[in-house]
């Protein structure tokens, strides 16, 4: 930071702004205090809402050697403890409303600390998150080596078990590299940031204006009304959200082209985007919005950047320094406009996964990267989403859900028999989650599943619907048979609903 940066606004967060200064200060302290409880490469599980204390660890741990391992506010307490089994995690900070409907439980876990932000009672092996800010701030940073880890952040796993994925001090350098460069931050933008700050859109966005001495306005979350609020109040230079929240938001009734009048950078991260949203999105800037592909696993490694009118539903092209082949069944790459898996060779692609070396084996070969999605390039080099290869449902709000996790859940109750969840094209074109269940009890309802589900599971992984069925169709081997209709099989060419902007 610049003494001349000192005074100014690097954060605005209830209407309290924060200036670089004292971010910085927070930070230094924040990373004394960590550095004196945990060592180098130590794992820390950071489970938070978007906050200013999410932030600001997140930035004393890359300045400290910790690693950080973000959990989405919205879990429930079974599923991190699942995550903290799985990933042998001991230290955990947390907030008060996180921790209180679970507090006995936190306490009874193998978690040997775990600090809470604004407590109330505190018990070991609950600690003052305040503690941590009395150390000094004279902190000497230690040397890290560039590819050590700095984040670990999860994913859905296809079988059921989230993902760890293990992302270097490297790779976190060339993403924040080319947001820079790309996407024409300066010390003036100003971004609204909504996008959940444990995943990577929010993460990369929050952490890239901070390195450019830029200002973000954070919310907690995409409360439309509030955002678009936001967006009129602060009139942002750039906007990288989800593709509903895009939609949402400028479908807002106080969205108009003077909102978005000095944007001069906005993009939606997603596999696929709606002629809908491109369409309000020209409207009112009279230019396509970008689209943004990749994974947790490699970010950004497909940009489009709406250069072309009658291309601007596709995927793109890859990104400056970054390799994208297609493969078929074979693992030779297929011919232009034959579908093939998309395999990523790029210096943001992940070290791998934590404690699964056979999966990272099984993903990581010869340098590239087994994405699992399907799509097919055109005879301009453009690519196009076809379809998914690997069993995992991605909802609009850019959240992977696993279908075996949420039939786990559902085998726990006691009154069902069996299960099959598979995603379901929903009236906008996304995918969403339905389950069909068979049961031994006729009093089991809906409504009853739906309750159980929400007791256990994030809110975002509930099933759009559960069908209660006499029995489920199974096949010769015994299993039963999952028709997703999201999936689509190599070489078969996707529709040409996204050659072109429809009417």
């Amino acid at each position: 930071m610049l003494p001349e940066q000192a005074d100014k606004t690097a954060l605005i967060y209830h209407q309290h702004e924060i200036s670089y200064g004292s971010l910085h200060t927070t930070v230094s302290h924040l990373a004394c205090g960590l550095a004196r409880n945990y060592q180098p490469g130590t794992l820390l599980v950071l489970w938070l809402p978007n906050s200013p204390e999410l932030l600001c660890l997140y930035l004393a741990c890359l300045k400290s050697g910790i690693i950080p391992m973000p959990m989405h506010q919205g879990m429930k307490w079974s599923e991190l403890q699942n995550i903290l089994d799985y990933t042998q995690a001991k230290y955990l900070i947390t907030s008060q409303k996180l921790i209180k409907p679970h507090s006995a439980d936190i306490a009874a876990s193998e978690l040997e600390q775990v600090y809470v932000v604004e407590p109330d009672n505190l018990q070991k092996p609950f600690v003052d998150y305040a503690e941590l800010l009395k150390s000094s701030s004279n902190f000497e940073t230690p040397a890290i080596l560039s590819d050590s880890p700095a984040f670990v952040l999860l994913t859905s796993g296809s079988d059921g078990q989230p993902k760890a994925v293990k992302l270097s001090h490297a790779n976190l350098a060339h993403i924040l590299a080319y947001r820079h460069i790309h996407t024409r931050l300066t010390l003036d933008s100003i971004s609204v940031v909504a996008s959940c700050l444990t995943q990577s859109v929010g993460l990369y966005q929050s952490l890239a204006l901070l390195a450019v001495g830029a200002t973000q306005v954070l919310l907690e979350s995409y409360d439309i009304d509030q955002m678009a609020d936001c967006v009129n109040r602060y009139k942002p230079t750039h906007l990288i959200m989800t593709i509903d929240a895009f939609d949402k938001l400028l479908h807002h009734p106080d969205i108009t082209e003077n909102s978005l009048s000095n944007i001069t950078f906005a993009a939606a991260g997603a596999d696929r985007i709606t002629p809908r949203l491109q369409d309000r999105f020209i409207v009112l800037t009279d230019r396509p919005l970008w689209i943004t592909y990749g994974l947790t696993e490699s970010s950004w490694a497909l940009v489009n950047k709406g250069d072309r009118l009658d291309k601007c539903l596709s995927l793109g092209k890859p990104c400056p320094g970054i390799e994208i082949k297609l493969t078929g069944d074979d693992g030779q790459e297929v011919s232009v406009d034959t579908v093939g898996e998309i395999f990523i060779r790029s210096p943001r692609t992940m070290l791998g996964y934590l404690h699964d070396e056979n999966l990272t084996r099984n993903t990581l070969m010869d340098g590239w990267l087994s994405s699992g999605d399907l799509a097919y390039k055109d005879a301009d080099g453009y690519f196009w989403f076809a379809g998914r290869k690997k069993n995992i449902i991605v909802l609009n709000t850019g959240d992977n859900v696993s279908p075996v996790e949420i039939e786990n859940i559902i085998l726990d109750h006691p009154d069902i028999t069996n299960c099959v969840v598979t995603g379901k094209k929903d009236i906008d074109g996304s995918y969403v989650p339905w389950a069909y269940v068979t049961c031994r009890s006729q009093s089991l309802t809906e409504a009853v599943l739906d309750a159980y589900l929400r007791e256990r599971i994030s809110d975002h992984k509930i099933p759009r619907r559960i069908i209660i069925l006499s029995e489920l169709p199974i096949g010769l081997t015994g299993k039963v048979h999952r028709t997703n209709d999201q999936n689509y099989s190599v070489g078969n060419k996707n529709p040409a609903r996204y050659r072109r902007m429809t009417a």
